[in-house]
């Protein structure tokens, strides 16, 4: 299978190894956009572009530190907030982008969902949701073939309530129609 690179220290929470092209990976929970982030910076770097889709919270600072390639990346918010723009633009994006980024508006039903995985499957994308919010709705409507649930243990550089954030320690719940077994892993992000 074509498969797109990951960091080093996220191929074993992949079957394959890598973002396989036409599959659909969802990030949640509380680093859910930090997980996304990690997960297609790989791919930047080997030359790979990415475009963000109507995620929110999501800044340039952020994605570097994360290791994404800013020279191949795009931000894409769309028109209006209807279902219909949404899965429209989805759609564009597909035709531009090997890998896309995407936050799932609340109201997607899987009828808009089927579409918008054709489309990344017909195009060979490598698709990753954001579903910090409502991952369960997102889960249901999408099927993700890979779920990777963050939840924050530690972090690292506040002392006593003074001084900035250096990092945190997040446990990932890894699960997904693709994964054959739930397994749980441990990584720290800095920044």
């Amino acid at each position: 299978l074509p498969t797109l690179p990951v960091p080093s220290e996220l191929r074993a929470m992949f079957p394959e190894g890598g973002l396989v092209r036409g599959r659909t990976v969802l990030c949640s929970g509380d680093a859910a956009v930090a997980m996304a982030l990690r997960v297609v910076s790989s791919a930047t770097q080997a030359g790979s572009w990415l475009g963000i889709v109507g995620v929110h919270n999501v800044g340039v600072q952020a994605a570097s530190e994360h290791g994404v390639a800013l020279q191949r990346v795009v931000f894409v918010q769309p028109a209006s907030s209807s279902r219909t723009e949404w899965v429209n633009t989805v759609a564009a994006a597909a035709d531009g982008f090997d890998v896309l980024m995407l936050e799932v508006p609340r109201g997607i039903t899987e009828a808009d969902a089927r579409r918008v995985q054709t489309r990344i499957q017909a195009r060979r994308n490598a698709l990753v949701l954001v579903g910090a919010m409502h991952q369960s709705a997102v889960q249901s409507v999408f099927q993700p073939d890979v779920i990777m649930n963050t939840a924050t243990t530690k972090w690292h550089g506040i002392e006593r309530g003074a001084g900035y954030v250096q990092g945190r320690d997040v446990q990932v719940a890894v699960s997904g129609r693709r994964v054959p077994q739930a397994r749980q892993h441990s990584l720290h992000f800095v920044g």
